[in-house]
């Protein structure tokens, strides 16, 4: 019982990397030693340059890096709209892996500087530790849904575990920059701090941190808020300038061709007539139509090593119109038609 005792102790003083061996049994879903389920171990046994990937949905029951409760337990909407038969009639191959596990004891408070520390560090290590044995075989793909902007952090880092870090590119698609610094006199939620977090040394992670020149925003409306030089950067205006495809083409050919790549979707890219159940809603965003053009080039990419759709907020889609909207999105884009 010290034991236990102390090492919550640890990690409310910052040390987020023990939590993970401390997470709830009950909470983890039911799933083989080693990282890939039984389901895809043929193909991942398989897999050579032109086999298709499979797909491992993963909920990431996660608060404590948005602002206010409703984005947490949002990866049972998913589910109930049938994100895996979906993208099986859409020629996909994937699995359902459950729930990244998540410790039921996370803080929750406004103390400077970010919000509920060190919950997203727990998250971001418990994250991290359940998509690495995946991202070591060839053609396995996390897909993860029901969390916020900052889990960005926990994908990264997997990644880094599993490739070189100076291969690593993110593709941040969001109706904001999310590059807020740490104010030690305001509380902030990691994800508004989550690009920054990406590309600064700081000791909320320990990183390597990438070059903003690995980080590339397409789509945002809301300006940035930091200088980062050499940061790859498409606004909502200039997306449309071009076409949402052809600019999503653009962005993408400036990724190093042997990059790994990451998508962060942050669904506060569409307007609020479009997408209503964002965490944060925005006036000015793609609409539906600009969406589906966007994602059917982005999530095409054979590059792809890790998928994020965050800021979805199941308490705002009762009738779940909003959910099967991101899924058609989902199942067109990734569809092998």
């Amino acid at each position: 019982m010290a034991d236990n005792f102390l090492s919550r102790r640890e990690i409310l003083a910052g040390l987020g990397s023990a939590a993970f061996g401390l997470a709830n049994p009950t909470a983890a879903s039911a799933r083989p030693a080693g990282g890939v389920p039984q389901a895809a171990a043929s193909a991942a046994a398989a897999g050579v340059a032109g086999t298709a990937p499979t797909y491992h949905v993963l909920g990431v029951p996660f608060r404590s890096g948005s602002l206010y409760p409703g984005s947490e337990n949002d990866a049972a909407a998913y589910r109930d709209a049938h994100l895996l038969q979906r993208l099986t009639a859409a020629g996909c191959a994937a699995v359902d892996d459950g729930d990244v596990a998540v410790p039921s004891y996370l803080p929750h408070h406004a103390v400077p500087p970010i919000r509920s520390w060190p919950g997203p560090r727990i998250v971001w290590d418990c994250v991290s530790e359940r998509l690495t044995p995946i991202l070591r075989e060839p053609n396995q793909i996390p897909l993860l849904v029901g969390c916020d902007c900052s889990v960005v952090v926990g994908s990264v880092q997997a990644l880094q575990r599993a490739k070189d870090p100076g291969e690593i590119h993110v593709l941040y698609i969001d109706g904001d920059y999310d590059d807020d610094a740490p104010d030690a006199a305001r509380s902030k939620s990691a994800a508004m701090l989550a690009v920054w977090l990406l590309v600064n040394e700081s000791p909320f992670w320990a990183g390597p941190v990438l070059k903003p020149s690995q980080v590339t925003l397409l789509g945002w409306s809301n300006a940035a808020r930091s200088a980062h030089a050499g940061m790859g950067s498409v606004s909502l205006t200039e997306l449309r300038r071009a076409g949402a495809g052809e600019a999503a083409r653009q962005a993408l050919a400036t990724v190093p061709a042997g990059a790994a790549l990451v998508v962060h979707l942050d669904i506060d890219v569409f307007n609020k007539q479009a997408m209503p159940v964002a965490y944060f809603p925005h006036d000015q965003g793609l609409d539906l139509v600009e969406g589906r053009e966007l994602l059917d080039v982005v999530l095409k990419d054979p590059r792809i090593r890790v998928i994020e759709v965050s800021e979805y907020a199941s308490l705002r889609d009762a009738d779940q119109r909003g959910v099967n909207s991101i899924v058609d999105l989902l199942a067109g884009g990734l569809g092998r038609a």
